[in-house]
């Protein structure tokens, strides 16, 4: 087993020397006001921490963006926020370069490691960092120095590891990943440390909400990424000759209503017979809408209902059904 694993290590050591090199490309010009929304998962960044958010070329690749709003941690007495692959901390009594701070979330996951994959110091390609004793090396290193370096990301607290089945390197505020699979230019990944600290010690999953669901007082710009579409039957089981009420749910990427999109239904009955409909009405301002049909003399089965929300660009399937059975 030892082999085995000491066999796979070289393999993708070798895999990630291969796509030693550095082609990343860059976002459009960050906003500067004091105060963004982040369509993503539907959350503000704002004043010091939207900041220091812009401070990198692309903080969607480097942060990831945020998981929830600032508040209050009760444990530190600190302004805290979640981001995919990082948390912010605020220290309002520091000078304003250093005001806010990365949660150590690299070296809080490192653990020990039985597959730590040793290279020899001063190995090529490698650049040896003296105050953990640590190197970075090969497409790692281009990642690391392309994008902030020890600034960014602290000392690396670890050589190369395999986890999951990939090569992994942590350092003080992130972990590396490699994805020998994905296109090169894209094959280094950051772990989002964000979202599993933020499980890991037991953060209230409300905080994940939409910023729009958790304060609708303040409205916040609703800028569409993906549909999810949601439906379902008034009754589960019906007579043989009947009528049906199906409901459909259009929501965007944070489960906020669509308003005005296209639903088409296919409805296919137990004797096969199949029916297209393309509602004349869109969505309302809840993103609800609803389609009442009737049938007769058909057999007992499963009728199934094919449901498809388009908006805009966005296109979205869903599947339902209910039962004919006496």
């Amino acid at each position: 087993m030892a082999s085995k694993a000491r066999w796979l290590g070289i393999i993708l050591i070798f895999s990630l020397a291969v796509g030693w090199y550095s082609a990343f490309a860059q976002t459009a010009e960050p906003p500067s006001e004091e105060k963004h929304y982040y369509p993503q998962h539907g959350h503000w960044v704002t004043k010091e921490f939207l900041k220091y958010y812009l401070s990198v070329s692309d903080p969607g690749k480097i942060f990831g963006y945020p998981l929830t709003e600032s508040f209050l941690d009760l444990t530190s007495n600190r302004i805290v926020q979640y981001f995919e692959n990082t948390r912010f901390e605020l220290y309002p009594e520091n000078p304003e370069e250093l005001r806010v701070k990365q949660t150590q979330l690299g070296a809080y996951f490192l653990g020990v490691s039985n597959q730590e994959l040793q290279l020899p110091e001063n190995f090529p390609a490698c650049k040896y960092f003296l105050e953990s004793r640590k190197q970075v090396c090969y497409a790692f290193l281009d990642y690391f120095e392309e994008n902030g370096g020890a600034a960014q990301f602290g000392y690396p607290y670890s050589n190369f590891e395999i986890r999951d089945g990939l090569i992994v390197q942590y350092f003080q505020y992130a972990r590396f990943e490699w994805h020998p699979e994905l296109p090169q230019g894209e094959r280094v990944r950051l772990t989002n440390l964000g979202y599993q600290y933020f499980t890991r010690i037991g953060e209230d999953p409300i905080r994940l909400m939409a910023a729009s669901w958790l304060n609708p007082d303040s409205p916040s710009p609703q800028t569409i990424l993906s549909l999810q579409v949601r439906a379902f039957p008034q009754n589960a089981v019906l007579p043989q000759t009947g009528v049906q009420t199906i409901y459909i749910i259009v929501q965007d990427q944070n489960l906020l209503p669509v308003p005005d999109a296209l639903v088409i239904l296919t409805i296919q009955l137990p004797s096969g017979k199949e029916q297209r409909i393309a509602l004349p009405e869109s969505t309302n301002k809840h993103g609800v809408i609803s389609y009442t049909f009737k049938y007769s003399d058909q057999p007992t089965g499963v009728t199934q209902v094919r449901v498809t929300a388009l908006y805009d660009n966005f296109q979205k399937q869903s599947v339902t059904s209910f039962r004919i059975w006496y």
